[in-house]
């Protein structure tokens, strides 16, 4: 039989780079047996993809730990500083920016307060704003890739479809304009509560459950579901959105809070929230009744979600998950008597930037999905910070 043909050669080195590549950044630092082994490519064939993909700035070579006498094995490494994501959070109350490199490690991140009155526009130019500090206080230039996070419903284009917490909002395509005003090679936008939980489930409470739901606590309220280890959108990107279900009084709960007697009447409203929690934790009785409702009234839209999809953990996220140790009991004892079954509960580890990290785990997707998933092309070379 005739040998392949050079359109087949090339194509065979294409999926040989993208497998080795792969198992590098799985591994950390594999040396060259653990790298054959796991890729099922032979020697020969492992040794020459590593000399082209560390000549084209994918990988550095590293000496092994010496672990007996003679020769070390060499080592390689994912050279995740040849780039970088980021991820922005833009909500009714603030803008979060993160920067990170192409393994996810985080390299700055900032924090903008606004507020809902805030024109379309102004709102817009914060976000570019708190971007490009986040990016100058890491010292990148542009990034590969931008994952943003807002509240209200987005589609798969990255249109903002439905949004009430946010005059002018609904309607406006966020991937168009970020792509226009920073020009990263790929911008990727989702509901904020969505990036939450994918972020949960990479890298904070969430890590190796398959199963989750994420109730969003803070001045705005949301809900996302993990199922079978993927994010769950649904047909429209509203899975979890329980906004216009008042029987759940999923957007008055807040009030609760906001309400509480205990909390001095010159106390801001974006921060009276906050300050129910600390007097209730400092054993004012009106405090912790304020906040025994808060929960009851978020309980009923938990189990909501929980009778129907029977998670194995809910994740408190968001600002108010700084106080799990007034919210996760009673919202315990709350599905008790709500639901057949009561998942574990469990505080996010992420707090208040668990959104604009969901927005770097979206934009490292993206750029997996652009690098490694597609066989089509040859990896390009890293001498400029660009795909």
């Amino acid at each position: 039989m005739p040998g392949p043909g050079g359109g087949d050669l090339a194509r065979l080195r294409q999926l040989n780079e993208r497998t080795v590549l792969r198992v590098v950044r799985e591994a950390g630092r594999p040396r060259v047996a653990e790298i054959v082994a796991a890729s099922g490519l032979g020697r020969t064939v492992v040794e020459e993809v590593l000399q082209s993909l560390a000549g084209r700035g994918w990988l550095v070579e590293e000496p092994a730990a010496v672990t007996g006498r003679g020769r070390p094995a060499r080592a390689w490494r994912f050279r995740a500083e040849a780039g970088h994501v980021a991820g922005l959070d833009i909500g009714a109350h603030g803008v979060r920016a993160v920067v990170a490199d192409l393994s996810g490690h985080v390299l700055a991140t900032v924090h903008e307060r606004t507020t809902p009155a805030l024109t379309r526009q102004k709102r817009l130019r914060t976000a570019g704003a708190a971007l490009d500090t986040c990016l100058s206080e890491a010292g990148a230039p542009a990034p590969w890739a931008l994952g943003v996070g807002t509240t209200g419903q987005v589609d798969a284009t990255g249109r903002v479809t439905h949004c009430n917490a946010i005059p002018g909002w609904t309607g406006l395509d966020l991937a168009a304009h970020f792509r226009a005003a920073t020009a990263p090679a790929l911008v990727v936008v989702d509901n904020d509560s969505q990036l939450a939980a994918l972020a949960e489930h990479r890298r904070g409470a969430a890590v190796g459950v398959g199963d989750l739901v994420l109730m969003q606590a803070g001045l705005r309220t949301g809900m996302a579901m993990i199922l079978d280890g993927r994010l769950r959108r649904g047909s429209h990107g509203a899975a979890g959105d329980l906004s216009l279900l008042r029987g759940v009084a999923w957007e008055a709960a807040i009030e609760h809070l906001h309400r509480c007697p205990d909390v001095p009447a010159d106390v801001p409203g974006v921060d009276r929230a906050e300050r129910a929690f600390a007097e209730a934790r400092a054993g004012r009785p009106r405090a912790r009744t304020a906040v025994r409702r808060y929960v009851r009234a978020m309980a009923v839209a938990a189990a909501t979600a929980v009778s129907v999809v029977d998670p194995a953990l809910l994740v408190v996220g968001g600002a108010f998950s700084r106080s799990a140790d007034l919210i996760c009991e009673p919202l315990a004892e709350e599905l008790s008597r709500l639901c057949s079954s009561v998942p574990e509960i469990r505080a996010s580890t992420l707090g208040a930037e668990c959104a604009a990290l969901g927005g770097v785990a979206l934009a490292l997707d993206g750029i997996d999905r652009r690098l490694l998933a597609d066989s089509r092309g040859r990896l390009p070379d890293l001498g400029v910070n660009s795909l």
